[in-house]
């Protein structure tokens, strides 16, 4: 095959969704409920049951990031006794 009859294969039109074409890629989602800032030395003098403030207050919405972009926000809830999120905003 001659590289100008590859390059046609490459972009021959096709009659899919251009979004077909990766939705079965997965993604790694998180959800982040704030940031907090220790030294080192605070750090490797944690305990069990030690706590660490966080920059957001629980009323707060909490980020969705996908592959660390963050693509939503939205509020903590429960689904059948496990965390979930329920979106407010998009985008």
């Amino acid at each position: 095959m001659t590289q100008d009859q590859d390059t046609e294969r490459d972009t021959a039109p096709t009659d899919k969704d251009p979004i077909e074409l990766v939705d079965h890629v997965t993604v790694e989602c998180e959800a982040l409920l704030g940031t907090g800032t220790i030294s080192i030395g605070e750090l490797s003098q944690l305990t069990k049951g030690e706590v660490i403030a966080l920059d957001r207050s629980p009323a707060d919405p909490v980020d969705v990031r996908v592959n660390g972009k963050t693509i939503a926000r939205g509020e903590i809830v429960t689904v059948d006794g496990r965390f979930a999120i329920r979106l407010t905003q998009i985008g």
